[in-house]
């Protein structure tokens, strides 16, 4: 059986949501099991089993699902079919029964909820959005499009790369504020995204208290969580939905 994490923030809430783990599917190494990447080295076909035991799990369907073509951008789409949104990173929806999804293997799987408004969104912060501010602009294109106040929104940050274990270059380094770089040696640097992330949401207008925050790191978590980082090309991913009941 597909086994996911659920986000304790979102309980008892008219609302799906969850983060795939690598157990439970098809997929045989150095992609075992349930690998939900279609852009992997994985047989198509196994990707395509463990997506509908993804979905079987949770009581969705597979056919009402949103994918997001993730080009590491802080494009945000609101959306009210299924099918592939070009050009994107993240989705907003008022729509019950449509499946949001962002796909990672290191980069945090963002997951929001408006209960005034019953709204969602779902977003892909890695460095590259997390520079760009992705979470701040998924929130702000909630609050154009819903109403919704960014004070009452209920935020969940998922499992990702943590900084004990994402050095960076200087480059990389320099998109980042100092408060989330811990020197690492000549011209490096250990990058901490999520917190990152958790400032962005704070600076939006959310509260402390409303936010969850995933601790677990993908790269040491080999038994649970796919990492590009640790296995680069050989890595699957990580499914993240969240779809309004």
């Amino acid at each position: 059986m597909a086994q996911v994490v659920r986000y304790g923030i979102f309980e008892g809430l008219p609302l799906t949501q969850a983060l795939s783990t690598r157990k439970g599917g098809v997929s045989p190494a150095p992609y075992h099991s349930l690998n939900m990447g279609l852009r992997t080295g994985d047989d198509p076909r196994n990707v395509e089993k463990n997506r509908r035991l993804f979905f079987e799990l949770l009581r969705l369907q597979p056919e009402e699902t949103v994918f997001p073509s993730q080009v590491h951008g802080d494009h945000v789409r609101r959306v009210s079919r299924p099918g592939l949104i070009p050009n994107c990173d993240a989705t907003i929806t008022d729509t019950p029964g449509l499946n949001l999804t962002v796909q990672t293997a290191d980069c945090f799987p963002l997951f929001f909820y408006d209960p005034r408004n019953h709204a969602c969104g779902v977003a892909h912060s890695g460095w590259r959005g997390t520079a760009q501010n992705i979470a701040g602009k998924t929130i702000a294109a909630m609050r154009r499009d819903f109403g919704s106040r960014p004070a009452e929104l209920l935020a969940a940050v998922g499992a990702g790369v943590q900084p004990r274990n994402y050095q960076v270059d200087e480059k990389t380094a320099a998109h980042f504020e100092p408060a989330f770089l811990q020197p690492d040696g000549p011209g490096h640097y250990k990058l901490d995204v999520q917190s990152a992330i958790y400032a962005q949401l704070l600076e939006a207008g959310l509260t402390g208290q409303n936010i969850e925050r995933d601790k677990s790191c993908t790269y040491e978590a080999a038994d649970i969580f796919y990492s590009y980082r640790r296995d680069g090309a050989r890595s699957g991913r990580m499914m993240g939905v969240i779809c309004l009941r």
